[in-house]
């Protein structure tokens, strides 16, 4: 990027690359030129289920693969949660599903728990379906996310909370898993929403490529 200043004109030259936009932000008192990564289409699904509850979605970036074991023992031993499924998509990334069906409320209470990232947590208000989303299509020349087993700490009882059958059936479709055993626990619907959205630029993202921040007089 070339910036240069004459006779009190700005001048900015920059050559966007092929994945690369802009966005001019103005308030009263200062302009902001955003050069950032073009936001990335993304296949996922929904953590709702057909009856209207959702099952339990974790997503931590750039963590130690520890935080994410802690956190699931906590709610494993204190909560009764069932088994999780570990992913990665990248080092330091990590998703974990729990099948176990829970009302809205108690998702987020069952947050406090852990350590996820800050954007996941308040997800499903950016998004028109109310629902959080985990990706199982590719991100660009990522591959979908790894599945590297279940945690499992408690070993029994399995769960203390009924099960989501179809998006069991989902990860048996995806991955060679061999599931626990959760009996009369899975509720026996079939149904899973799949849903394509977009990665977003924040101001905090790492996606930003360079910020031009202006003060107004």
């Amino acid at each position: 990027m070339e910036i240069k200043l004459k006779n009190k004109e700005l001048i900015i030259k920059h050559k966007l690359k092929s994945n690369e936009t802009w966005k001019l932000q103005k308030s009263e008192k200062s302009q902001s030129l955003h050069i950032f990564k073009k936001p990335t289409i993304c296949k996922g699904f929904s953590s709702r289920t057909e009856d209207g509850y959702h099952i339990f979605l974790l997503d931590y970036d750039g963590v130690d693969k520890s935080v994410v074991f802690n956190d699931v023992k906590l709610l494993q031993e204190d909560i009764g949660l069932p088994p999780a499924y570990l992913f990665t998509t990248k080092k330091g990334n990590y998703h974990i599903i729990f099948l176990s069906k829970h009302p809205v409320k108690e998702i987020y209470d069952l947050m406090r728990y852990t350590s996820i990232d800050a954007n996941f947590h308040d997800s499903p208000i950016r998004s028109k379906y109310r629902s959080w989303v985990l990706r199982i299509g590719v991100k660009g020349k990522r591959k979908r996310p790894k599945f590297l087993g279940i945690l499992d700490i408690k070993k029994k009882p399995i769960s203390d909370f009924p099960i989501s059958s179809a998006h069991k059936q989902l990860l048996s479709k995806l991955y060679k898993i061999k599931h626990p055993n959760y009996g009369d626990l899975e509720d026996g619907l079939k149904k899973v929403k799949l849903q394509e959205y977009q990665t977003k630029w924040q101001g905090n993202s790492p996606l930003l490529k360079n910020i031009l921040h202006f003060i107004l007089a």
